[in-house]
């Protein structure tokens, strides 16, 4: 290789700059990549100190430049962008130049440095190019240099035939801050699934109140892809987001009450326990949305008014009175624990359910405080005996016994049972506590179970082991119940495998696409044991 004496590219170098020749620059810059590195240093250094349009033009041709070369491209382009900083007039001159070809490098650092000036030959280029590329990085300086001034012209290319234009217009406009750039994407969405998520991750970069306003909106959208979406950029944001929730709290919907808690619960900012607590205040019908309540409250600090839990005991369905249960022994206060002893002294149905209750939600520090309790402990003995999953017996045992409670263990401690053949149910959900509920339904009405909070274990082990019939839930982050049923259909067929989904979810698109992607039924929550066991036979009988 052909050797270049760097005393002699210096001088060239420094003749260049002073003449402000931006060719004779370039022909001498073919030459860099055969300097060494500290002679490489030297001429950047050079570049870094000339105050001409050559000495950006070099800068930005070395950081394009296919060539490796000793210094690294980070340290040129940040030489480039301190430059620029300095000098930004001379970029201006560079982009207005019909014969200079770096551009695109320079539209980046115009954006990087939100060069608002720049604006008028930005749009220039819009009207005189075809380069997809070089419009691409114009759209995006555009976006960030956050001109109002810029959304109309920003939200042509929303509608362009090229979808790497499309894809820069709306990651643009997800950085101006108006009320017009969130209508712009808004108008955009329903065509394009991919489109659509990018859209929605837009509006949690934008994060004003219209954004927050179509995020809050698209939980009640009828594709799960952009529920979830919207549902994960919620947490995300968190408590930021909690005034515009909370809103939806008024609403009739019941999808959108059921998911709107879900969010407020991940969230975990006691902001929202007033408009929860109101919201259980007046009485919802929807079961689901009742649960979906109490679980929030589980789920959050209550630092006064956490005796309202009580009415959750009472509630007619066993699913809202297991998340009652649960967000008592989170947030367990001696009133509550006074209101459940009596509750549970009193005996009858209601001291029944109330037991069934804290022992399927495993509420161990509500039980060690009214295991004293009579009653209690007839009624905790023909629960676990006669209706809990032996898992849950004998942990209880486990726990009667190391607390002194030794007669009690006894009478709790499983039998040995004989092996006999169940059938097999793998149940999907991204609650524990709806697994949980699983668990000990499936197995009193003689049902195997293995419960997958995840919906990718679930698929991981149905490589391995095929079982007669899978639950899912619809709404899950990650893998939604659509994905997981379409990744199930790839393994196994509608005869081999029957899968039942079981959503809070009203009657919405995702259903009609459940059954095209070969789900056998769809049921909803909250469930029965006699719903579960009508469900499984009518299904299991066709094949």
């Amino acid at each position: 290789m052909a050797s270049v004496d760097p005393n002699d590219f210096l001088v060239e170098l420094r003749h260049i700059l002073k003449q402000d020749d931006m060719i004779k620059g370039q022909l001498l810059m073919a030459s860099f990549g055969l300097l060494d590195a500290k002679a490489q240093n030297q001429v950047l250094g050079e570049l870094a100190r000339s105050d001409t349009d050559t000495a950006i033009s070099l800068l930005a041709h070395l950081a394009v430049s296919p060539r490796t070369f000793a210094v690294p491209p980070l340290v040129i382009r940040s030489m480039l962008l301190k430059n620029s900083l300095e000098n930004p007039d001379h970029l201006l001159r560079l982009l207005d130049n019909q014969s200079y070809r770096n551009k695109r490098i320079l539209i980046e650092i115009i954006g990087e440095m939100e060069y608002g000036q720049a604006v008028p030959s930005l749009l220039k280029i819009l009207d005189s190019s075809q380069e997809k590329e070089l419009l691409a990085a114009v759209l995006g300086a555009l976006g960030a240099i956050g001109s109002h001034e810029t959304i109309n012209t920003i939200s042509e290319y929303l509608y362009s035939g090229s979808r790497e234009l499309v894809v820069a217009a709306i990651k643009a406009l997800s950085n101006i801050e108006t009320e017009y750039s969130v209508k712009s994407l808004v108008e955009r969405m329903g065509t394009d699934s991919d489109l659509d998520l990018l859209i929605i991750d837009g509006f949690a970069r934008l994060q004003n109140q219209p954004a927050l306003n179509e995020l809050s909106l698209a939980l009640n959208s009828s594709h799960a892809h952009i529920r979830n979406r919207a549902r994960s950029n919620l947490i995300r944001i968190g408590a930021k987001a909690i005034p515009t929730l909370t809103e939806n709290l008024t609403s009739s919907d019941n999808d959108l009450l059921i998911l709107t808690l879900n969010v407020l619960a991940f969230i975990g900012d006691d902001s929202a326990v007033r408009a929860i607590r109101q919201l259980i205040h007046d009485e919802p019908q929807d079961a689901n949305v009742r649960f979906a309540a109490y679980e929030a409250l589980g789920m959050l600090p209550l630092k006064s008014g956490s005796y309202l839990l009580a009415d959750g005991l009472t509630d007619r369905e066993d699913h809202v009175r297991i998340a009652t249960a649960k967000a008592i022994e989170r947030n367990c206060t001696d009133i509550l624990i006074a209101g459940v002893q009596n509750m549970v002294q009193q005996g009858g149905q209601e001291a029944e359910q109330v037991v069934a209750a804290f022992l399927n939600a495993e509420a161990y520090k509500v039980i060690m405080r009214i295991a004293e309790i009579d009653e209690f402990q007839k009624l905790a003995v023909d629960f676990l005996v006669n209706r809990a999953h032996p898992d849950l017996r004998c942990r209880f045992a486990g726990l009667f016994r190391e607390n002194g409670y030794n007669d009690l263990a006894r009478s709790v401690i499983p039998e040995k049972e004989k092996k006999t053949e169940k059938p097999l149910a793998y149940a999907v959900d991204d609650s524990r506590m709806i697994l949980s509920i699983y668990k000990n339904i499936l197995f009193e009405i003689g049902v195997d179970s293995r419960l997958f909070e995840f919906p990718a274990s679930a698929l991981e082990q149905l490589k391995k082991e095929k079982p007669d019939l899978i639950f899912t839930d619809l709404n899950m982050p990650d893998i939604t119940g659509l994905e997981l049923a379409e990744n199930i259909r790839a393994l196994y067929s509608k005869e081999d495998l029957p899968i039942i989904m079981v959503t809070t979810q009203g009657e919405n698109a995702d259903h009609d696409e459940a059954i095209k992607i070969g789900v056998n039924q769809i049921l909803h929550k909250p469930f029965t044991a006699e719903e579960l066991q009508a469900a499984m036979d009518e299904i299991l009988q066709k094949f």
